[in-house]
């Protein structure tokens, strides 16, 4: 599979396309030699959304075919896990292949430490995971109606059903993953790293994170309640909660306190909470720990 698949339009001519051969060139030396060693299973690529009007950067990991016959071979029948990861605010589907966190996890694969599972990281354009309150940037429609879908159909065996589904999210993507999990109910297992647990009218947000959310979410509690976690829970399945103790947001605190309403009979929700801040030397390292529970069929939950 390509690391990254650009393609130049018809009126750039000659030159355009030149350009663009060397700009992939570039990333894919910028992006590291090690991206090029997983067996082309850890990569970039473009969707074309018809919802959006534009092309949305998503960045895949899915397992060797090594990984794959291993595992199928002592579980026959299995469906493995498909993760939608919903990157933060000042984050992008690109930092999980910097990071390495997909190197982690097909190396966890290989070695069988790890179930299989595919995951999808996209890019949000400041849209934080909802259909805009103007109507003009339906993005949560684009996740549910078009691009799970489409996932589903080409990677046939992952996800296809609640169960099979998990969403994760960092910082504005935790938000995320919890508003997509309540309101959806098309995943069985929700992983908020960080999340901005913000609460209308955002007055006490800081301004480089307002204006966005303001573009995106009524500053009305009664407008804002079908996006706030307080009210809708994170929907109803087993939940995770992590923050790291030296987050400069002090996300802890908020954290601690959502899971306390969160929690119901028969519903698990957990809270990890270890020597960190808001930054990907901490997500990182949180991912790789929370990766069976989000990812392993057979994970209990």
């Amino acid at each position: 599979m390509p690391l990254l698949t650009l393609q130049a339009s018809k009126d750039r001519g000659r030159w355009g396309g030149l350009m663009v051969r060397w700009g992939s060139c570039f990333l894919m030396l910028w992006l590291g030699l090690g991206a090029l060693t997983l067996q082309g299973q850890d990569y970039l690529e473009g969707f074309s959304s018809r919802l959006l009007g534009r092309e949305v950067g998503l960045a895949i990991h899915a397992p060797s075919r090594e990984a794959l016959e291993t595992y199928r071979a002592s579980h026959p029948g299995a469906r493995l896990r498909m993760v939608l990861f919903l990157p933060g605010l000042f984050d992008g589907p690109k930092d999980l292949l910097h990071e390495g966190v997909y190197r982690d996890l097909s190396r966890r694969e290989g070695a069988g430490e790890l179930a299989p599972s595919l995951w999808v990281a996209v890019t949000h354009f400041k849209s934080w995971y909802v259909d805009r309150k103007d109507g003009r940037f339906p993005y949560e429609r684009f996740l549910v109606e078009e691009l799970i879908p489409a996932l589903e159909q080409r990677f046939p065996g992952f996800g296809g059903s609640r169960e099979s589904r998990s969403v994760a999210g960092l910082s504005m993507g935790g938000l995320g993953a919890l508003n997509l999990s309540a309101r959806s109910r098309l995943f069985e297992r929700c992983l908020a790293l960080s999340p901005a647990l913000v609460e209308p009218p955002f007055d006490t947000v800081p301004w480089y994170i307002r204006s966005s959310l303001k573009r995106a979410l009524p500053s009305e509690d009664a407008a804002f309640r079908p996006w706030s976690p307080r009210y809708h829970k994170g929907g109803d399945g087993p939940l995770r909660l992590t923050a790291g103790t030296e987050d400069r947001y002090g996300i802890e605190k908020g954290v601690q306190a959502f899971a306390e309403t969160a929690r119901q009979p028969g519903r698990s929700v957990e809270v990890f909470l270890s020597p960190g801040g808001h930054n990907w030397k901490y997500w990182s390292r949180e991912i790789a720990r929370q990766a069976e529970w989000i990812a392993d069929p057979a994970a209990p939950g």
